[in-house]
């Protein structure tokens, strides 16, 4: 299996273990608890993109190295009627998340924004309760996030937001934050992550 085929968390086990570090040190440096990265490593569950970033600080990789594809080229282009071109990930092993992404700029070589199509359903866990809620977080750069069906709750901070269809929000990534779902059916949001060079 190439790399490029592994489940996002067989991939950060193997940048883990390249790097010398132990499930305890990135899980500290990524201020994950330990059980939480040995579940994404075990692909039992999906971790939501602020997580991901998290991970990405604490291995010193960018975050679209889980979702580059194909040739480097100065564009990605991604049609409606290709079979979804874009990387897309989620853990289905297990109880995740409940967040699939589908990365719009893989191809597209030295970007400096991750732009993503995501889909949050709700938890697979049979009791209906997530087994875990992200934490909010911080990193370096901005985000935007376009809300397409269904509902979200972004907490940032100290304030909560709902987004329905047709709402939108722009803010600072260093302000705590995370991205749930909001009520028990799927939402489709468009979201943009701009990480400064070098993040």
């Amino acid at each position: 299996m190439s790399n490029d085929d592994l489940p996002v968390g067989a991939k950060i086990k193997r940048l883990r273990e390249g790097a010398s570090l132990t499930v305890e040190q990135l899980a500290a440096s990524a201020g994950l608890s330990i059980t939480e990265l040995e579940n994404i490593e075990n692909n039992m569950i999906s971790p939501a993109l602020g997580t991901l970033t998290k991970i990405c600080d604490g291995l010193g990789v960018r975050l679209g190295h889980f979702f580059d594809q194909g040739p480097r080229k100065l564009f990605a282009l991604v049609r409606a009627s290709d079979e979804k071109v874009a990387t897309r990930f989620a853990s289905k092993s297990g109880t995740d998340y409940g967040f699939e992404y589908e990365s719009l700029g893989s191809e597209k070589r030295q970007r400096v924004m991750e732009p993503f199509f995501i889909t949050m359903t709700p938890p697979s866990d049979p009791s209906g309760q997530p087994a875990m809620v992200e934490n909010p977080g911080t990193h370096a750069g901005e985000e935007f996030i376009f809300v397409l069906e269904g509902e979200i709750q972004v907490d940032l901070e100290d304030q909560s937001f709902i987004l329905k269809p047709g709402d939108s929000l722009y803010y600072d990534s260093s302000i705590p934050h995370r991205v749930l779902l909001h009520g028990d059916k799927p939402s489709k949001v468009l979201a943009v992550i701009h990480l400064p060079r070098g993040d």
